[in-house]
């Protein structure tokens, strides 16, 4: 029986599960989360928000999109970012506007994703056929996919648009679309033009796992083997089984901290040209796992930058495993310990000695 030490200001946990090659393990699970302001500083969070042990949806589950996904996983693909938040029209009566989040790394890489929002805007019969509405004024939109596109056919309930089931927009065939709303989030280069178009479903949150592309990774589940406790997924499983976020917003590798975050049009107090800018911390965790009195140092990865501009907190997900079978019956401790709050510690320690 493995048993956790957190002596950190972390949220940590242990959880068994099944590595990609189908063997038995306890997933390691650290988040650190600090706060930030418009200037783009950061405050450790404490308490540190808990885990997510499952996915937690906006509302109903299959019927609204995520508002978190489960963090709990046993493993990742390189590294992914997901954003929730608010958008916020930099000044009344503007109908259109774009926002960005945009990563440079330690090699000097750029990447950057930019969405367009739009006010409330319809189909609506013209002289030349079924055009699109001006835009109403634009309000704070939460960046969820309700807004974006895809949803229901309004003519055929069975119909649905498999990469966002609960967006808007979405016609099979495009007939009788008069007065139908649009999508207010979009993003380029191919935004909608007629009833049958197809734009990409636009947003930064995270993705569940019955839509579309993600659904294609789990045809590999094995439901027999999982009923009577085997691995759940098959030798075909792809490695990136477990990645949330949409294609554009994962990476070849993890992150390694010192990236610069840029959030423009996501704060309100920062509507400037540049935006926030944020250097992501670098937490220094060491992480033991004692057995026997012999201690075995772990590598955590971080394969997770998550962000939330409405609680202005960014959290970084380390994740690390340790092969370990249900018939194992030794027992051990996982130690976590913040070296930078063990130093500060110190550092007081000796302040005060010297008072």
């Amino acid at each position: 029986m493995l048993e956790m030490d957190n002596r950190s200001n972390w949220s940590a946990g242990f959880y068994p599960g099944w590595s990609r090659a189908g063997e038995r393990q306890q997933t390691v699970v650290i988040k650190a989360a600090f706060g930030f302001d418009e200037k783009g500083q950061l405050t450790p969070i404490e308490p540190p928000p808990a885990i997510e042990e499952a996915d937690r949806y906006v509302g109903e589950p299959g019927k609204s999109s995520l508002a978190a996904a489960c963090e709990t996983v046993p493993f990742k693909q390189g590294g992914e970012i997901l954003l929730t938040g608010t958008a916020c029209p930099p000044k009344p009566g503007v109908s259109v506007m774009e926002v960005s989040v945009g990563l440079r790394r330690a090699d000097d890489s750029f990447w950057e994703k930019a969405l367009r929002l739009f006010g409330p805007r319809r189909w609506e019969k013209g002289l030349l056929g079924v055009g699109i509405s001006k835009p109403a004024p634009l309000k704070p939109l939460a960046l969820r996919y309700e807004h974006a596109y895809g949803g229901c056919d309004p003519n055929h309930d069975d119909q649905l648009y498999g990469a966002n089931p609960v967006g808007q927009g979405f016609s099979q065939k495009g007939w009788r679309v008069n007065e139908m709303e649009l999508p207010q989030i979009e993003i380029g280069p191919k935004f909608i033009s007629s009833p049958t178009s197809r734009p990409q479903p636009a947003g930064y949150g995270p993705l569940p796992p019955i839509w579309e592309p993600r659904l294609e990774g789990f045809k590999c589940l094995d439901e027999e083997a999982a009923a009577w406790g085997g691995c759940p997924f098959d030798d075909k499983a792809p490695p990136d089984l477990h990645n949330a976020a949409p294609l554009d917003q994962r990476f070849a590798k993890p992150f390694a901290g010192g990236e610069t975050l840029r959030l423009k049009g996501l704060i309100e107090e920062a509507q400037h040209r540049e935006g926030v800018l944020i250097d992501i911390p670098r937490p220094r965790a060491d992480l033991k796992l004692i057995i026997d009195g012999k201690a075995q140092t772990l590598h955590p990865v971080c394969d997770t930058l998550q962000i939330d501009t409405d609680a202005r907190q960014i959290s970084l997900l380390y994740r690390a495993a340790i092969p370990w079978d249900i018939t194992d019956r030794r027992s051990g401790w996982v130690i976590l310990q913040d070296l930078d709050q063990e130093e500060q510690q110190k550092s007081e320690t000796i302040r005060e000695a010297g008072a």
